[in-house]
């Protein structure tokens, strides 16, 4: 993953106001198969984000929303995400909006897990 500046103002709604991390390399099963551009299904998906955002009719009291992809966040906790990677030393690069030829070299990784109630 690396680091990447927020999405632009207009965006705010859908991806929150936080820079946001970009999944850049690594990716196996259907992650993979939507972002190779010689797969087959090409341009499908410029890459996958962690984020947050305020949805219509959601509040930060819920569960969040189902995404079309992307993993996503609390506010607070992409907010902390970020503050904490920042301040290990891991830069905010800015945004190329796509993972897709990618100009910088990823600077971490990520595990996801699910916890069930």
């Amino acid at each position: 993953m690396d680091l990447n500046s927020p999405e632009p103002a207009d965006s705010e709604q859908l991806y929150g106001p936080y820079p946001v991390n970009r999944v850049v390399a690594g990716l196996e099963g259907n992650a993979a198969l939507v972002l190779d551009p010689a797969g087959p299904y090409p341009n499908l998906r410029s890459g996958i984000l962690m984020h947050t955002g305020e949805w219509p009719g959601w509040d930060p009291t819920m569960a969040m929303p189902n995404s079309d992809g992307c993993m996503h966040g609390h506010p607070a906790d992409i907010e902390a995400v970020w503050r904490d990677l920042v301040d290990l030393g891991v830069k905010v690069h800015e945004n190329p909006f796509s993972s897709v030829n990618y100009p910088y070299a990823p600077q971490g990784l990520v595990s996801v897990f699910v916890r069930r109630p």
